[in-house]
């Protein structure tokens, strides 16, 4: 110590002036390293109410709409849903471990809360993963539990199974305990997919299929090939209200597999001159007999104005958005719900769901319409509505067709066929009625723009104001980034 001091004293005044500002230098590089480049690839951001020094407001930010949202308070209290949020990341990064500390002041109606990241900015789609559904957790402890680690969850009404590796040989054959129709007529899931191969042996196909109801949007649906050959065309059009330009990508998946593909760039250079342009896209292909996935990527300035099928089995994935002005149309869903909603005035008006007239009073507003189990009919005497529910939607009644279990949503009831429940799900821990919970997303593939990624918080079914009597009251988000370091960025440059 006397040495340093020795050589501190010996030393000029411009010699410490220098070898301060070089410390001071190098401490703003090594911020630069940790903060910026993220030099060993981890980083955590925590925002927390109310608001202080640390709260981290300047990485966790933008939640909106305004009108869903109170954090005036001691918390940030969610009133409505969905709730979009924004996450500064200095650059991109592999994976995000959200950790959320709340209050539950939700109703029994309310029971699933769920995060995600922005996947896909054309269609506007989410990956969501769960941090709370309370209807699984209440099974949890009613129901005897085969599995329950933080990979996989099995419940069964009855001790049909004691041994785990027994329940996936027979689940995997198709073949469970209990099921007389295999395991998608008496499995519900929650954040999991059920692999089940699904077939249709008496089915004999009729003459193609032509649906020219217009349908606005992406849009997935279900179709069964009863031939080795099969087709696929699409007419569209583009509406050119917006200024962004307007791909049009259609993907046809036999499992997780793209067998077919193709992309019609928009080179318009004025993509918000309301001149509307028709395009086309048509698929073709030999394949053996099965279920296969259609995906339209597509934005909300694209109308599908075709569609024509080699075969009569079609059933569109989870929403359907109808529109030409002429109303009068009927549907079928196999959905025990119903969600409705429109931006549109003229829109407004009844529902009629399952023999049931439901009226629909407000633009901008998710409205939920509940029936019985199976086939139920939709009559829609005016169409620019958003059709959505867990289920699938046809034209017809005998073009119905999921091959998925049945889920465990808000309106999910363990009927008599319902002999088990997979979910991948961990419960959140309670501490003196504060809830934590924890997701994890996949930031590969996710939107960046500008070192920014944009995350919601669903809560389906809650449909209030600020200041509403029901509410999710959040403390604290904490999102841990997850991604290649420095060293292995510099690997990669190199073996490129």
């Amino acid at each position: 110590m006397k040495k340093l001091r020795s050589f501190w004293e010996k030393r000029s005044f411009l010699f410490k002036i220098r070898l301060i500002l070089g410390l001071i230098s190098l401490i703003l590089v090594l911020l630069f390293l940790c903060l910026k480049i993220v030099l060993f690839g981890h980083i955590t951001y925590s925002r927390t109410w109310p608001r202080g020094l640390a709260s981290g407001k300047g990485f966790i930010y933008d939640f909106k709409p305004a009108e869903r949202i109170d954090a005036s308070s001691s918390s940030l209290r969610l009133a409505a849903d969905p709730v979009y949020f924004s996450l500064y990341a200095p650059r991109a990064f592999d994976r995000a471990e959200i950790t959320v500390k709340y209050r539950d002041r939700l109703a029994t109606t309310t029971p699933i809360i769920e995060i995600g990241v922005l996947k896909d900015k054309l269609t506007g789609q989410y990956e969501l993963q769960p941090l709370q559904n309370n209807i699984v957790d209440r099974y949890r402890f009613s129901w005897p539990r085969l599995e329950d680690s933080s990979d996989r969850l099995v419940l069964q009404t009855e001790k049909y199974y004691n041994d785990v590796s027994e329940f996936n040989q027979d689940l995997k054959a198709g073949n469970l305990k209990g099921c007389l129709g295999g395991p998608t007529s008496c499995v519900a899931t929650y954040n999991y997919q059920l692999n089940s191969e699904f077939r249709l042996p008496d089915y004999v196909s009729l003459t193609p299929t032509v649906i020219s109801q217009p349908l606005r949007g992406a849009h997935q649906f279900y179709v069964y090939f009863k031939s080795s050959s099969w087709r696929l065309a699409f007419n569209f059009v583009d509406l050119n209200l917006d200024k962004e330009q307007d791909p049009i990508t259609v993907n046809v998946y036999s499992g997780d597999k793209i067998i077919a593909a193709k992309t019609l760039a928009d080179n318009n250079p004025t993509p918000d001159n309301g001149q509307s342009e028709e395009k086309a896209i048509t698929l073709s292909g030999q394949e053996a007999s099965g279920l296969y996935r259609v995906e339209i990527k597509v934005s909300d300035d694209i109308v599908i104005s075709k569609l024509e099928s080699s075969s009569d089995k079609i059933s569109f994935i989870n929403k359907l958005w109808p529109v030409s002005g002429k109303g009068s149309l009927t549907l079928f869903t196999d959905a025990s719900y119903l969600g409705v909603s429109t931006v549109n005035p003229v829109s407004l008006g009844e529902v009629i769901f399952a023999g049931k007239n439901f009226s629909l009073d407000k633009t901008y507003k998710q409205f939920y319409f509940q029936a019985s189990s199976g086939a139920n009919k939709i009559v829609l005497d005016k169409d620019d509505l958003v059709l959505e529910n867990s289920g699938v939607f046809a034209f017809s009644s005998a073009s119905l067709i999921d091959p998925g279990a049945k889920k465990v949503d808000r309106y999910f009831s363990a009927s008599d066929n319902i002999k088990y429940i997979i979910a991948v799900y961990e419960r959140p821990l309670e501490n003196d009625g504060v809830k934590t919970a924890r997701a994890a997303l996949n930031l590969r593939g996710a939107v960046n723009e500008k070192n920014k990624y944009t995350f919601l918080i669903s809560i389906p079914g809650l449909d209030g104001l600020a200041g509403a009597e029901n509410y999710l009251d959040i403390q604290e988000i904490q999102i841990k980034l997850t991604g290649k370091t420095i060293f292995e960025k510099i690997k990669e440059i190199l073996r490129k």
